[in-house]
């Protein structure tokens, strides 16, 4: 089965647990997880919009795009719609999702008050409620094939990062040497803006929907003598909060979740105490201490962490 299927019927379970009937989403995470679909990336604030529908019972999608390219087949083209600003035409579209009148739970992933009412207008029976806390759930722990794509992304933002570290220019030059070397080893979308300062190197990037990302230090320390060592090797399923924060270095250090861009949990010293690491999660794993600054991306196993970027950019 293609990964994206793979991960479409992951979020019908959890939606279904949740008794939602229907999904109307608008974050672009949630939308390639359950489309697979490869939109125009954005840039910027934007509101909320009904980009895609999913009929949890049947699995149908209707999907924001004016276009078939980059939309898997299981994706009928009758059900692709352009772009508008009408709201009138944005109202009928909704009215003509299979479903959706007769739904009894209708969740989103984000809101605005035009459309509350648009919503309570096409889905006149339905409890509105947030689903964005379950799709996360869902995506939490990831797939074999998920870990093969950030291993993936995370080979693209180590080839920046050589390209910066050995460029003899100044920080300008050596970030446009580092971002040249990200496109042309597969991508040209950062997850966060690229880090240049000094001896401080930090790329990441979005190749196929997944994040990876590397940061290092110029000839900073052996692996096992970085300042975030301690913490991966933290990095096992049962772990608290607490219990990463028992092991972190002095000075500033971050684990977040990660998979398509920013993801929960979010630990560090002053959040995420209760959070619980999981086997096939996978975070980022960062720390700065006065003279050093490294950055990982690691995925939780049964048994000792991975480490999925390369140990050396």
């Amino acid at each position: 089965m293609s990964l994206h299927l793979q991960r479409r019927a992951r979020a019908v379970d959890a939606l279904a647990s949740a008794g939602i009937d229907l999904l109307v989403a608008g974050r672009q995470d949630h939308i390639n997880y359950i489309t697979g679909a490869h939109q125009l990336w954005t840039a910027g604030a934007r509101p909320f919009g009904p980009v895609c529908t999913l009929n949890v019972a049947t699995g149908e999608i209707f999907l924001l795009s004016t276009w078939d390219e980059g939309v898997p087949d299981d994706i009928d083209l009758d059900h692709l719609h352009g772009i508008t600003w009408s709201g009138a035409i944005i109202y009928q579209r909704l009215a003509a999702t299979p479903g959706i009148a007769a739904a009894q739970r209708v969740g989103i992933d984000a809101w605005s008050p035009g459309m509350a009412g648009l919503l309570s207008a096409v889905a006149p029976n339905a409890e509105i409620v947030p689903a964005d806390d379950i799709l996360l759930k869902a995506r939490r722990t990831k797939l074999p094939s998920e870990v093969d794509a950030i291993r993936a992304a995370c080979a693209v933002a180590a080839a920046a990062a050589a390209a910066a570290l050995a460029h003899p220019g100044t920080d300008a030059q050596r970030l446009a040497a580092g971002v040249e070397a990200m496109a042309l080893a597969g991508s040209s979308t950062p997850a966060a803006e690229p880090q240049v300062q000094g001896p401080i190197i930090d790329f990441s990037c979005i190749r196929s929907h997944y994040e990876g990302g590397l940061g290092r230090t110029a000839n900073g320390a052996p692996p096992d003598a970085r300042p975030h060592a301690a913490l991966i090797a933290a990095c096992v399923p049962g772990a608290t909060g607490h219990d990463l924060r028992l092991a972190a270095p002095d000075g500033d250090w971050l684990i977040r979740g990660l998979g398509m861009g920013f993801e929960p949990p979010v630990i560090n010293s002053r959040y995420g105490a209760h959070e619980t690491l999981e086997a096939n999660m996978v975070v980022s794993v960062s720390a700065t201490t006065a003279t050093e600054y490294a950055r990982d991306t690691v995925l939780v196993t049964e048994s000792t962490p991975e480490i999925l970027s390369p140990e050396e950019p």
